[in-house]
């Protein structure tokens, strides 16, 4: 997702539905921090990009238009909540001075390296989980009923777990977050499980908050084939500013079918819905969705959808069957005769952008030729992108844009006027395609895994197809990313559950700011091939799997030839007394690429 700044960034809400009062501490630490920011980090590429862009210096670049704009995430989804963790504590408990991932925290980068292929291998002997959907949608009611079976292989001889989302939005949320995300006066909807059946026969269950825990026999899981979980629901719709709701012309359904809570190495993951980040954590399935709804209607979804129109059921009734295979979720868009369409094909994809009558076309053309431009240019750095379709959609609220599978959602102001300001939005979720939709990771323990990793790519696109916006973006996160001082004595990192963080500004400046700035002078050292490359690597290492941030760090060290500890710690970490031993390793670093170049000249 995406947020923002002075209106958005990549990932988040608008200032107007910003609670005054939840970010001013935030800020005030800022404005404190910056005081003694620019230091020896902005000496080896920050320092550099003011000057060139600045002569004026640090001073012309605090006052330079955009930069409040250019501090602020392009789609912050609402957050994820995780077990809290103890201050200056890496994931899993680990000290600060142990950076996870590193021969210092116990694991050897060349045992960890071969996890990722351990793992496929083991994937690769049991069936993926598929959802069969069937649901009928009255856009006039703003009401769905349906049902979904889901046939899977438990993990546990004793419960499976279902996140059943739409449970976030049945009653009242309070507090600036909530009102962050769902805007003033959100009107809840309602959600009820009519049935859930296990092996076609009744099963009990206990919901609590979002999550539903279903009892398992034992002797049917001692078999080891799969079970088919159906469960036959209806809901009404709530109106709010976030993922999931309507307006007017459409209907948005993001994260809305119920989908099984991960259990990996370190056991279950059931966090709730929180409102900072994105509080989701998915593996991969097929998916076939069975949808009906009134004739006259359009639909977009992470299906390939583009070729069909619907059956007739019913006179003024229309069934879509829409299948998407190995994919992390399945999200879908109605929408009236008042949106229109483009589509381009970009390798074996068809991009398509939706938008409505009444919008500016100056930026509806906009939009689509940023997420065309920038699907292509990721496709060639990252890897080939396996789906026949990817759709983005205006919706309305005000999520800014939040990515699914082959589907992305941008709210309304990104297609009113004549600006630049929706571009970085675009490009930002069309790079979560490849970084949550192809290679995922645990969103709500490790969201600088895919969030920060997405920005960079951002960054990477836009400085060389638009210049002067990849500059001012550029220079936001390295402001940003070095003003940390303030959070680290908050007991704040880059590397947190998203619970812990106290406001979007926060999330936003470690998650975001901090990750890409420690990329971006990563990429300073190493020149942006290697550093493309490597990433490439580890996501096709990873492709249609999960990734972990200690996998990335082995990745890191094995490039590097060194332990990456120091710079993990000092960067991710927010280990000050690792400063200087990170700027050490960076050094090291130039040096034996300059070393090499000399090599490659001398020959």
């Amino acid at each position: 997702m995406r947020t923002a700044a002075a209106g958005r960034d990549d990932g988040g809400r608008s200032d107007a539905g910003r609670n005054a009062a939840s970010q001013n501490a935030t800020r005030r630490l800022l404005a404190k921090a910056a005081q003694g920011a620019v230091r020896k980090w902005t000496g080896s590429l920050f320092v550099f990009v003011l000057a060139t862009a600045f002569p004026g210096g640090h001073a012309a670049f605090a006052k330079a238009p955009g930069f409040q704009a250019a501090g602020q995430e392009a789609g912050q989804a609402p957050g994820g909540q995780g077990a809290g963790q103890a201050t200056g504590q890496a994931p899993g408990g680990q000290a600060a001075s142990q950076a996870p991932g590193s021969p210092a925290a116990g694991q050897a980068a060349d045992q960890t390296a071969e996890q990722p292929a351990n793992r496929a291998a083991e994937q690769a002997v049991t069936d993926r989980t598929a959802y069969t959907a069937s649901v009928q949608i009255d856009p006039a009611a703003k009401e769905l009923t349906g049902s979904v079976h889901i046939q899977f292989v438990p993990q546990d001889p004793a419960f499976a777990y279902l996140h059943v989302y739409p449970y976030a939005f049945t009653d009242k949320k309070k507090g600036p977050l909530w009102a962050d995300l769902l805007g003033k006066n959100p009107t809840p909807g309602t959600y009820q499980i009519h049935q859930l059946r296990i092996q076609g026969k009744p099963a009990a269950y206990q919901r609590t908050g979002t999550l539903v825990e279903i009892p398992l026999e034992k002797r049917v899981v001692e078999s080891g084939a799969a079970l088919d979980l159906e469960l036959q629901f209806s809901m009404t719709l709530p109106r709010n500013m976030g993922r999931m709701s309507y307006d007017d012309h459409a209907i948005w359904l993001g994260n809305w079918l119920p989908i099984l809570a991960v259990r990996d190495s370190s056991g279950w993951h059931l966090d709730p819905y929180g409102p900072v980040g994105d509080p989701f954590y998915s593996e991969t399935a097929d998916y076939q969705v069975e949808l009906n709804v009134p004739a006259g209607y359009q639909v977009a979804s992470t299906a390939a959808d583009g070729t069909q129109r619907g059956e007739e059921a019913t006179p003024g009734q229309r069934v879509y069957h829409l299948e998407a295979k190995d994919v992390r979720d399945f999200s879908l868009v109605v929408m009236d005769e008042t949106y229109q369409r483009r589509e381009t094909t970009v390798g074996r994809t068809k991009v398509r952008s939706w938008w409505r009558k009444g919008d500016s076309p100056v930026q509806a053309a906009r939009n689509h030729q940023a997420a065309e431009r920038s699907f292509s240019y990721f496709q060639s750095r990252f890897g080939a992108y396996p789906y026949d379709e990817y759709d983005v959609v205006r919706i309305g609220g005000r999520i800014n844009g939040m990515e699914y599978p082959g589907i992305v959602f941008l709210d309304g102001s990104h297609y009113q006027g004549d600006h630049l300001a929706s571009i970085p939005t675009v490009v930002h979720e069309t790079a979560h395609q490849w970084f949550y939709g192809l290679m995922g990771n645990n969103q709500v323990e490790e969201a600088w895994l895919d969030e920060g990793l997405a920005e960079y790519a951002s960054l990477s696109f836009l400085r060389a197809a638009y210049p002067q916006i990849g500059q001012m973006r550029v220079q936001g996160r390295l402001i940003r990313g070095t003003t940390a001082d303030a959070y680290a004595e908050a007991g704040l990192n880059a590397w947190l559950p998203t619970s812990r963080y106290p406001d979007n500004q926060s999330y936003s400046d470690l998650v975001y700011s901090r990750t890409a700035t420690m990329l971006l002078l990563l990429e300073d050292v190493w020149g942006e091939e290697r550093l493309h490359a490597m990433l490439q690597h580890f996501l096709a290492e990873h492709r249609h799997q999960v990734a972990t941030g200690r996998e990335w760090v082995a990745a890191l060290t094995a490039e590097a030839g060194e332990d990456a500890a120091p710079f993990i710690r000092y960067w991710l970490l927010l280990d000050k007394e690792q400063e200087q031993a990170a700027q050490e390793w960076l050094d090291r670093q130039r040096e034996a690429r300059v070393g090499r170049d000399s090599a490659g000249n001398a020959r």
